[in-house]
């Protein structure tokens, strides 16, 4: 049942959080608790996104132009 109340909270915080920007990603993916997104934006945009987030939920995240890290690996 772990899985499926994870599930039931991210959708919840992301949707308070998508729903408070203004900024929209190109592609924003979730599996359980991790999040892959693509953004045609300025990285101070998308830090600012991220902040504005961590004021919901704090959260742990990383930005990367040249790198992805998928599910913590």
């Amino acid at each position: 049942m772990a899985v499926a109340f994870a599930d039931i909270f991210m959708a919840k915080v992301e949707t308070e959080i998508l729903n408070q920007s203004a900024l929209k990603s190109l592609v924003w993916k979730r599996f359980i608790d991790d999040i892959f997104t693509l953004w045609n934006a300025t990285k101070e945009e998308i830090t600012q996104f991220i902040e504005q987030a961590n004021k919901l939920r704090p959260s742990n995240y990383q930005v990367s132009e040249t790198e992805t890290n998928f599910l913590d690996t």
